[in-house]
């Protein structure tokens, strides 16, 4: 814990006030180039294990047949072409999500993509699905090194008119499942239905066409867990009528949730351009997640596991999300403001507060405080 302190440290007296002066893209890119290389060869991989990587037996779970070192994970949105397959387990995360990946390659919206909100603890992000397709990925997976990784591959409809229909979307989710299913790649799915910044919208984000997509997708007799990537803003009578529909075809899970939209939320402090478009990730997603968490642990908790997403920069932040109800926790725009080392940091948080409350295992804290925090 001290090396993750004062890598921590140099991070954000030294490193982060100048990564935060350039272009927040082309960083991002520079990190993914680094991450990529440093997965090439054992010394590196080695080498950053030693730096960065926790492991402790309190963290493990076996959930739906998959073992997890830690309940830590990368969000989709980060390793949009599965650069960074190689190196992630080493930086101490306990698995992973490629993509969002598209049927069809799609080079993304126009620039800006990436706009950070300061003071906010967040990030606006107008990427639109920008990925090299399904093809393309297919061949870099069948690279990962270390199998016992866990991997999961985000779907999404590929960002362009055609598949902006009812119809024309099915297709599209369809084609993209069915070529992962036969390659045999990945150790669970997530159907992202929910993001903002595509031609035409969420379309699927409605009970009856949500129930027509995963007709179509449980045709294929799909073996694997398949999570759902919920919408963040929608009222809770609304996410409870998608989520009646992902118990229904007797799905694995939710990720909840997304970006939000609003402008308005009153955690958004930063004033925001407006030629800056995108969806706002952040801190100010952490209390509309938690809030959805808890909710659907104490309704649907024996019928679907919940990855936890949004606002997650400490171990705190990831532990009440997992005692209002997630069995795992993702995130991304943590590690941007706080560092790489902030996923070890969170594991061995994770530990201490678990022996504080008394349990032998993560496992046990999930959903304990969520019955309470919806009655408030």
């Amino acid at each position: 814990m001290i090396l993750h302190n004062q890598i921590g440290f140099l991070y954000q007296t030294a490193l982060k006030p100048i990564l935060f002066q350039l272009d927040p893209e082309k960083v991002h890119n520079l990190f993914t180039n680094i991450g990529r290389l440093l997965g090439t060869n054992s010394l590196t991989r080695s080498s950053t294990k030693f730096l960065f990587n926790y492991k402790n037996k309190k963290l493990e779970q076996n959930i739906l047949g998959i073992s997890f070192s830690n309940p830590v994970g990368l969000s989709a949105g980060f390793d949009k072409d599965a650069n960074l397959i190689n190196i992630l387990d080493t930086v101490g995360f306990g698995f992973m999500q490629v993509g969002s990946i598209t049927n069809l390659a799609y080079e993304g919206n126009p620039a800006p993509r990436l706009y950070r909100l300061k003071k906010s603890m967040g990030l606006v992000v107008y990427y639109g699905l920008k990925n090299i397709g399904v093809d393309k990925i297919i061949q870099k997976l069948k690279k990962k090194k270390k199998k016992d990784f866990p991997l999961s591959i985000s779907i999404a409809k590929t960002n362009c008119k055609n598949t902006s229909t009812t119809e024309g979307g099915i297709e599209d989710y369809y084609q993209c499942v069915k070529k992962v299913v036969e390659e045999n790649i990945g150790d669970f799915y997530t159907i992202n239905i929910s993001c903002p910044n595509t031609f035409g919208g969420e379309p699927f984000t409605t009970p009856e066409k949500l129930e027509a997509l995963l007709q179509k997708l449980t045709s294929l007799n799909v073996t694997k867990p398949i999570f759902v990537k919920m919408p963040l803003e929608l009222a809770w009578n609304d996410f409870d009528s998608l989520l009646q529909i992902v118990v229904k075809y007797k799905l694995a899970g939710v990720i909840i949730a997304n970006l939000v939209k609003d402008r308005n939320n009153t955690l958004i402090v930063d004033k925001i351009p407006q030629n800056i478009k995108g969806g706002i990730s952040g801190k100010p997603t952490f209390e509309l997640s938690n809030t959805k968490i808890a909710k659907t642990y104490v309704k649907y908790g024996k019928k679907l596991v919940i990855i936890g997403v949004g606002g997650i920069f400490s171990a705190e932040d990831a532990y009440k999300k997992i005692k209002l109800g997630a069995s795992l926790v993702q995130l991304i725009t943590g590690m941007i403001f706080e560092g790489p080392q902030l996923i070890g940091q969170i594991n061995k948080g994770l530990v201490e507060l678990i022996k504080k409350d008394g349990f032998s295992n993560i496992s046990e804290a999930i959903g304990i405080d969520a019955r309470n925090y919806i009655s408030k």
